[in-house]
């Protein structure tokens, strides 16, 4: 009996994955801003404060990195950089664990706005978004009645363990109005928020209660499902990214720990064992970067063919890569690392949490076998 093989390659040109004077120059400038506001110390402190993050340091991510604005159309008041740029930002913040609402504020948020049927109703809410001063969070994963009386419209129903709901101003979230699924945006001023208990300390979440809170409609039943779809891959996109920053600072950590270590008269990182764990690190590291950035650009292709199973292998090749990674530097820490002053399992809280969260590779790897139809 023979069998057949259905293979994907990737479609775009490899050079789109090829770094850049301009995203390296912006990933020096996000690194000596997270070296300067955002050591292991102050992120540690910043999660046990209220509302989870630091406010002064999220103030200073958008009014002078602007990283809300850099992938939002400059028709709509953006830099108009793509997510391959924004990429590089969002493998930073992995590495140093920001516990600020990046990903669904300055990255799903904007791009759900940038994407409204009619982008001049929300464009003084994006301007807002994009200066910092107000928080979206995003639940693409839940529903919310929508009832609309006298012109307005307002959202009841319970959106359970919306990430950074405890700090939001407006919930990105999917409705259901008149029997069809539209795309809203609620106000969250008079919702009551209830906050959960979590895995990972540097994203908070919290049930929100919606009752008669204000909403509105952004994106309707015609285009509703292909909107839903690019904002669920971006965000996966974004999250294989960040995990691709976290597999690469674990290495950095790690390589510099065992060089220190001595055992027996010498470096532990000389030891054979050692080096193969931490060459199999070194791949992983290489494959969530390579993967992740290769996402990325494609989702700035206008109609890529692979995009879906390009952001499905970055998502099942970067969980991957960092929870290996964040295992693998406890271990290689060897006592210290399995201290709760260290910083080792705050990575694992992170990869852990964010498979709940998001899905982890084995959720991608079912993605990538119904794609390609196996």
């Amino acid at each position: 009996m023979t069998q057949h093989f259905r293979t994907v390659q990737p479609e775009a040109d490899p050079s789109i994955i090829l770094p850049s004077d301009e995203r390296e120059e912006l990933r020096s400038v996000v690194a000596q801003f997270i070296a300067r506001h955002a050591s292991h110390e102050a992120v540690r402190a910043s999660t046990g404060s209220e509302p989870g993050f630091s406010e002064p340091r999220w103030a200073t991510l958008n009014s002078e990195l602007q990283i809300a604005a850099l992938a939002v159309p400059e028709e709509q008041g953006g830099h108009g950089f793509g997510l391959g740029d924004l990429g590089v930002v969002l493998q930073e913040a992995g590495a140093a664990l920001l516990p600020e609402p990046i990903i669904a504020s300055a990255v799903v948020g904007c791009q759900a706005l940038v994407r409204a049927d009619d982008p001049g109703a929300v464009g003084e809410l994006l301007a807002r978004v994009m200066q910092g001063e107000s928080i979206l969070a995003v639940a693409l994963d839940r529903t919310v009645p929508l009832e609309t009386a006298d012109g307005q419209t307002a959202a009841d129903g319970l959106a359970e363990a919306v990430l950074w709901g405890a700090a939001a101003d407006h919930l990105v979230v999917v409705g259901e109005s008149d029997g069809h699924p539209v795309l809203a945006v609620v106000d969250l001023d008079c919702s009551r928020r209830e906050p959960r208990e979590v895995m990972d300390l540097t994203r908070r979440r919290a049930d929100l209660h919606l009752v008669g809170a204000p909403a509105r409609v952004i994106v309707g039943p015609d285009r509703f499902g292909r909107v839903v779809a690019e904002l669920g891959r971006i965000q996966t996109a974004a999250i294989a990214a960040e995990h691709a920053g976290i597999a690469s600072h674990l290495v950095d950590t790690t390589v510099e720990y065992v060089q220190q270590r001595q055992q027996f008269g010498r470096s532990i990182g000389s030891f054979q064992a050692i080096k193969h764990r931490l060459a199999d690190m070194l791949v992983d590291r290489e494959r969530a970067l390579a993967a992740a950035m290769y996402a990325l650009a494609v989702l700035d292709e206008d109609d890529a063919a692979d995009v879906e199973i390009a952001v499905a292998v970055a998502a099942a090749v970067c969980a991957d890569a960092a929870t290996r990674s964040a295992y693998e530097a406890i271990q290689l820490h060897g006592g210290i690392g399995f201290t709760w002053e260290h910083s080792a399992h705050f990575y694992l809280r992170r990869v852990l949490g964010d498979e709940g969260a998001f899905g982890g590779g084995r959720e991608a790897r079912r993605t990538i076998a119904d794609l390609v139809g196996v």
